[in-house]
């Protein structure tokens, strides 16, 4: 339930319509609520009056999804939004295979301790099975619909990947993007087409996209950044083992100290081909775009630690790029090297570990930061 003090700048508005543009309600969400003005009742199509008050209720939404008690490690949590860090080995939502003890069981199970009923668990954005990290859930239609079209959204990874991407590597693989852009060219329109994500829409502020690649494709690193690890900060209220990346700086290569690159810009179209569950680079596929920053090198496991942060939400689309590249994620038993139990690599070492999101009722931008997964903490410090 939602209540709104109407203001007279309002008045003779269609409460449809204040909802819409004023509320940030979406056509799809009018569709399952009552509106009460000043205690009473009233349709949509109703014009406000100077002053008084509207309250929006929601009508009852039910789920087959069965609920049971999972242990959440909740990291954010109010009347709209719900954020966890999921475990790796923990299907997002059920399948036709696994019906039960997914995510969304716990959820619906939360839900029902603390609300007392059934409530869908509507996902805003989901992980493979064997990546952790955090998942934003939407309690309500309202919410739901205004992170889908109203709000900035952000998600970073880190990744372990298998082999040294030092100031030589990067040089390489730069150089090789940069010859793949020349030959597969894609036209602004296309990009200016793409989910918020891209575009970052903020309620009719919005940042052209040539001002956000000036942004993303500025390879030289500023001087507070020099030191690789630096300002990436993984501190959090509830961390008490969190990797420390500070001054650890392994990069003696010559060029990446004149140069200060550690950031990779891939753009490259993915495609599924048929029913085949691994996607592969292809012109026939969807434009994807990912950015890969290195934060450390650890020689003695021939591995690299990388943030990845998505600009598209296509499918394995992190674990697809970092292959075309040359550096698949350790662990990944589709794209890379598998698993390795003497090594204890016992899944894809990904990890969504930062989200920014607009909350829908305070509008104002919410960040949450948790720490990398023990296992893959635990993999680099042995």
């Amino acid at each position: 339930m939602k209540k709104f003090r109407i203001e007279k700048e309002h008045q003779r508005m269609k409460i449809s319509q204040y909802l819409r543009e004023v509320q940030n309600y979406s056509g799809r969400s009018l569709r399952n609520v009552e509106v009460f003005l000043n205690g009473k009742q009233v349709r949509l199509t109703k014009k406000l009056p100077s002053h008084g008050n509207l309250r929006v209720v929601e009508k009852k939404k039910g789920t087959d999804i069965k609920p049971i008690k999972l242990p959440l490690d909740i990291i954010f949590e109010d009347e709209d939004i719900l954020v966890v860090n999921k475990e790796p080995f923990l299907l997002t939502h059920p399948t036709q295979k696994k019906a039960d003890f997914t995510l969304a069981n716990g959820i619906v199970n939360h839900f029902l301790e603390k609300y007392g009923e059934v409530r869908v668990p509507r996902f805003y954005n989901r992980l493979d099975m064997n990546t952790s990290g955090l998942i934003i859930i939407a309690k309500n239609s309202f919410a739901q619909a205004f992170l889908q079209n109203f709000s900035i959204f952000e998600k970073k990874y880190l990744a372990i990947v298998n082999g040294i991407i030092d100031g030589k590597e990067l040089a390489r693989i730069n150089e090789e993007l940069a010859k793949d852009g020349e030959k597969h060219k894609i036209q602004d329109l296309e990009k200016e087409n793409l989910k918020p994500e891209i575009e970052k829409v903020n309620f009719g502020k919005m940042k052209k996209y040539d001002e956000i690649e000036k942004i993303e494709n500025n390879l030289t690193i500023e001087k507070k950044d020099n030191i690789i690890g630096e300002n990436t900060d993984f501190n959090s209220k509830n961390a008490k083992d969190n990797l420390n990346l500070k001054n650890q700086n392994n990069f003696n290569n010559e060029i990446l100290e004149k140069n200060r690159i550690n950031k990779i810009i891939i753009e490259r179209r993915i495609f599924r081909d048929g029913d085949n569950l691994e996607r592969i680079i292809d012109e026939r596929g969807q434009y994807a775009k990912t950015a890969v920053k290195v934060l450390k090198t650890y020689p003695e496991k021939n591995a690299t630690l990388v943030e990845c942060e998505l600009f598209t939400g296509r499918t394995h689309q992190i674990r697809v790029h970092l292959k075309s590249i040359g550096h698949t994620i350790v662990g990944d038993e589709l794209y890379g090297n598998g698993l390795n139990k003497e090594l204890e690599i016992n899944r894809q070492f990904l990890h969504a570990y930062k989200v920014k999101f607009t909350h829908p009722a305070s509008k104002k931008e919410v960040e949450l930061e948790i720490p990398i997964f023990s296992d893959m903490k635990e993999f680099l410090e042995k």
